[in-house]
């Protein structure tokens, strides 16, 4: 019954949200529908064929959790406390495991129910908030009539936190209407952490739930930061799971997950969304110094960074060329391990046609 819960709360607030999220952007959009805004951003990044359908939940809390190209993060205008894309991400995270047909306790589905009317309540949707509540009722009432209960049960009218990790991240939410400023040098955005699980969870890593949870995580981790690092795709899953650091038989433990997950893995070993047309994904992210290692960001991101310093002057010397590129990524000063990773992405830009 905990599936159908989850099921519930998430068609809830799908319905919910298409009339919001139109309504809000309409000065921006002039009109169009708000699917235009993530087609013409997926464009950009080389993602095509896909169906944009205003009922997807998956796009719509891609709306809420995602920066809009120039529109920035207009969904958390004001907002100090980024209501709706730090429960949007805990969203999206128990969406992809419904998507994959995953198994769900009575806390999934309260979480679900108490998220899903956070969000309703947060966006002024009174009627939508009291129908989730009332999804809340259901699960609490089929656990009280269970023989044995799943785990301990919160008392209806009470409010269950949903455990959000704050940002060290600054947000932008300057509006503007044009999203076209994706192209080329983009601000990193980090993946905004959720908490999924207890320590204990990760270190038995023996239920099918722990493994979706943990595959649901690297989706998401991917979409938000893709192409990234391995070693940073299995870190921020320990902090989801409270672990600030990971011994390697945790990090290995995560790691074999990633191949399972619906995430594609480069011949460098980058993880990437599934859906990328590489050769299209013309972008890099500036300004990550304090987040990234260098020798942890892509060759082919690397390879972009280098054709758009070319582009102001073509004439640089490769101790300059790398130089100026290292600054693109808040980089001062250089590594062995910095200029091995320059020369992959220099390579790269070449052998793709990027530089000549």
């Amino acid at each position: 019954m905990s599936k159908h819960h989850v099921h519930a709360a998430l068609d809830l607030l799908s319905e919910r949200l298409d009339p919001f999220i139109q309504n809000s952007l309409h000065e921006h959009i002039l009109g169009l529908e708000w699917t235009s805004v993530l087609r013409e951003l997926d464009q950009m990044k080389g993602k095509e064929g896909w169906t944009y359908s205003r009922r997807d939940l998956s796009l719509q809390l891609r709306m809420l959790t995602e920066r809009l190209g120039a529109l920035g993060y207009p969904f958390d205008a004001g907002d100090k406390n980024r209501t709706l894309s730090s429960y949007g991400s805990v969203l999206r995270i128990i969406r992809n495991r419904v998507s994959h047909g995953g198994e769900f306790e009575v806390f999934d589905a309260l979480q679900a129910a108490d998220t899903v009317r956070t969000v309703l309540t947060h966006i002024g949707d009174a009627d939508g908030a009291n129908r989730a509540g009332e999804i809340r009722t259901a699960v609490i009432k089929d656990l009280l009539e269970a023989s044995e209960p799943e785990g301990e049960v919160v008392a209806d009218g009470e409010e269950e936190a949903v455990p959000i990790a704050s940002s060290s991240e600054s947000r932008n939410t300057e509006v503007e209407i044009s999203v076209g400023s994706l192209y080329g040098s983009v601000p990193w955005e980090s993946w905004t952490q959720v908490v999924v699980g207890e320590q204990e969870d990760l270190d038995s890593m023996r239920t099918m739930r722990v493994k979706e949870n943990v595959r649901s995580l690297i989706e998401d981790i991917a979409e938000a930061e893709g192409p990234v690092h391995q070693d940073r795709v299995a870190r921020l899953v320990g902090l989801s799971f409270g672990f600030s650091r990971l011994v390697p038989t945790r990090m290995k433990r995560i790691l074999n997950q990633i191949p399972k997950a619906s995430v594609d893995i480069d011949d460098y070993g980058f993880v990437w969304p599934k859906g990328i047309d590489r050769s299209r994904w013309l972008i890099h992210r500036t300004g990550t110094g304090s987040v990234r290692a260098f020798e942890q960001i892509a060759p082919t991101e690397i390879a972009n960074a280098i054709v758009a310093v070319r582009k102001d002057d073509a004439s640089l010397s490769e101790t300059e060329l790398r130089r100026r590129v290292l600054q693109q990524f808040g980089r001062k000063r250089s590594s062995k391990p910095a200029r091995a990773q320059f020369e992959l992405g220099f390579a790269y830009a070449k052998s793709s046609g990027r530089i000549q």
